[in-house]
């Protein structure tokens, strides 16, 4: 991955580096809105069915919060499709006890935390998603610090031609994600950083070094998803699960 890591900003225990491609394109030839996610006609826990209606494929993001339909889900993985298609998209619950309601999903650009993200299996994303606070579903557990977050990451904005961004918490390099443009980058960034900012509350005000987030960046491990499409990497991402649980 030819990537390149920036200085970074240091607000409390969050640590943002800015990452550049080196692959980058200018136009991306596909839309990050426009798709209908919905239940199954034989709904299921695990599984969304996301169908493109529009001309140009559609980009659905590995921890993307999809609310409404049976109980609210996150995606957990990238899916782009083309367009007129439908494609069974992996999902897992943030919302325990109900499953009741509407078919649809709405998606408003919001991102899970990286802990509920790298949770193993059902029964730790629900726990996980408790330990936030009181309430059933994500969205409701994380309200009281819905706005801390958002004070956290406040004025800060992607860089010309960034596409990616490093994170650290507490001191440690937690996640790399990139995209293949800074079109991309810059349409989901406040989704991204709200998401690091809850996960950096009540953490340890330590920077995370440079050096540790270029290692992380050169070698991150086996947990390394890429969504590929036309021969080149749309979404990377790479977890540090231990930093990040």
């Amino acid at each position: 991955m030819d990537v390149h890591v920036g200085n970074p900003v240091v607000r409390g225990a969050l640590t943002v580096f800015p990452v550049f491609n080196g692959a980058a394109v200018a136009d991306t030839g596909y839309a990050l809105g426009g798709v209908l996610v919905a239940e199954r006609a034989d709904a299921v826990v695990g599984e969304l069915v996301v169908h493109n209606p529009g001309e140009r494929p559609a980009l659905v993001l590995e921890g993307e919060l999809l609310a409404g339909g049976r109980q609210d889900r996150v995606a957990a993985r990238s899916v782009l499709v083309e367009p007129g298609a439908s494609v069974a998209l992996a999902v897992r619950c943030v919302e325990r006890a109900r499953w009741s309601g509407a078919a649809v999903h709405s998606r408003g650009g919001r991102r899970a935390p990286l802990a509920v993200r790298t949770a193993r299996g059902q029964r730790e994303v629900w726990e996980r998603v408790a330990g936030y606070g009181e309430g059933e579903s994500l969205f409701e557990t994380v309200r009281h610090l819905d706005t801390a977050a958002s004070a956290l990451v406040r004025g800060l904005a992607p860089l010309p031609f960034q596409c990616g961004v490093l994170v650290g918490i507490a001191g440690r390099p937690v996640l790399l994600e990139v995209f293949d443009a800074p079109s991309t980058l810059a349409a989901v960034w406040d989704g991204l950083l709200h998401a690091a900012a809850l996960d950096a509350l009540g953490r340890r005000p330590v920077p995370t070094l440079g050096r540790h987030a270029r290692r992380f960046a050169a070698d991150p491990g086996s947990r390394v998803a890429v969504l590929h499409w036309h021969g080149r990497a749309v979404h990377t991402v790479a977890v540090n699960e231990r930093a990040a649980a």
